[in-house]
């Protein structure tokens, strides 16, 4: 019997993007109450009726601004596909689908700007990949360094499969 094994990650790295998320949300959330709220503002006021249509319009496109803010956020979330793979080979780096794969033979090496956020991998013969890391460019770049090196030893393995 044949078992196919793909090959697996030793680590694995995404972007945390859930405070910028957190915030639209909230502004989010924010507009749809100012907007719910000033839609029945006028039904509970005696306010002339050119002033409570006026009233009433501006708090439905206040509520639909936040909503589409909200659900936009919601989806930019979910659609993002952005991840870093260290592997055994070396490091794959998959950008909404464009993957680019450097083995740790043709690395020369590893820095991180950590004012940008960014990782910056310097190829052999190649022009250097910047890839986005967010506030953990540097650990990122630690980890990078310490798989570099034990790869290159042979020492860098991933746990097979149980079966």
């Amino acid at each position: 019997m044949t078992r196919l094994v793909a090959t697996a990650g030793v680590d694995f790295f995404r972007v945390d993007r859930s405070g910028a998320t957190r915030r639209l949300l909230l502004v989010a959330g924010v507009l749809v109450a100012v907007g719910a709220t000033s839609i029945g503002a006028h039904l509970v006021s005696r306010l002339p009726p050119d002033v409570g249509h006026v009233v009433s319009l501006v708090g439905g496109l206040v509520v639909m601004v936040g909503l589409i803010l909200g659900f936009g956020a919601m989806a930019m979330l979910l659609f993002e596909n952005v991840y870093l793979l260290i592997q055994e080979e070396g490091v794959l780096c998959h950008e909404n689908g464009k993957e680019t794969s450097i083995a740790w033979a043709e690395l020369d090496a590893i820095s991180a700007d950590a004012t940008a956020g960014v990782v910056v991998f310097e190829r052999k013969g190649a022009p250097p990949v910047r890839w986005f890391a967010g506030k953990n460019a540097k650990e990122l770049r630690a980890r990078l360094d310490d798989a570099r090196r034990k790869a290159l030893h042979g020492l860098l393995r991933s746990d097979p499969p149980r079966a």
